[in-house]
């Protein structure tokens, strides 16, 4: 298995961080990160990621002048709409189109991770309709305002801390009616921490990704 390296920006794209292991089997896992967040700090989940050729996170288009990135202009709260994350959208499907063309990567077998904003743009990404993933894993997260009409049959699984004071609880379960209405499967699971991913989702994480490719 190789390390991970840095790629450099693809057209209209941003730089992301990327591991390749020929002899996985052919999924992909696009890891991105929240509010200040940079393409390495989502591999602390790496222990909970399925076996997966390809393994990228990219880097937040916008920086912040207390370190790290962003994917929207402004403070990118739970107020955000779609549209406002219509260039984090473009940018992170630069870098699919570039996975596609230089390792191959098939959108049919890719799992889009998020955390926080993260969770928000790849719902964004979804909504755009351009890219159809295997399936989605929000960590809390939140969804977007707007309309949600590329969600049908979606897979999804949703981890988030009854204590989480940045994306509420409540603002969880109101999210999540919103995508069952769309016709989503949502794995819903609370655990009681707060703005981060439990040890009970951790686990509920691992096994709906072991029945998702059966």
């Amino acid at each position: 298995m190789s390390e991970p390296i840095l790629r450099p920006a693809p057209p209209g794209g941003v730089p992301f961080r990327l591991k390749v292991d020929p002899s996985a089997p052919a999924r992909s896992v696009l890891m991105l990160h929240g509010w200040s967040g940079d393409e390495n700090v989502m591999w602390v989940l790496e222990t909970v990621l399925p076996e997966a050729r390809i393994v990228a996170a990219p880097r937040g288009l916008y920086p912040l002048r207390s370190g790290g990135y962003q994917w929207v202009e402004g403070d990118g709260g739970l107020t955000s709409s779609l549209s406002d994350f219509a260039a984090g959208v473009d940018s992170t499907l630069a870098v699919i189109d570039e996975l596609a063309r230089t390792e191959g990567l098939d959108p049919a077998d890719l799992i889009m991770m998020g955390f926080s904003q993260g969770a928000a743009l790849a719902f964004a990404v979804l909504e755009s309709g351009r890219v159809h993933p295997r399936a989605l894993v929000c960590l809390a997260g939140f969804v977007p305002r707007g309309a949600l009409g590329s969600l049908g049959g979606m897979e999804i699984f949703w981890g988030h801390g009854i204590r989480d004071e940045l994306v509420p609880i409540e603002r969880a379960h109101r999210d999540l009616e919103r995508l069952e209405r769309a016709g989503a499967h949502v794995n819903f699971c609370e655990a009681d921490v707060d703005h981060r991913l439990g040890i009970e989702c951790t686990r509920g994480l691992k096994g709906w990704i072991q029945r998702l490719g059966q």
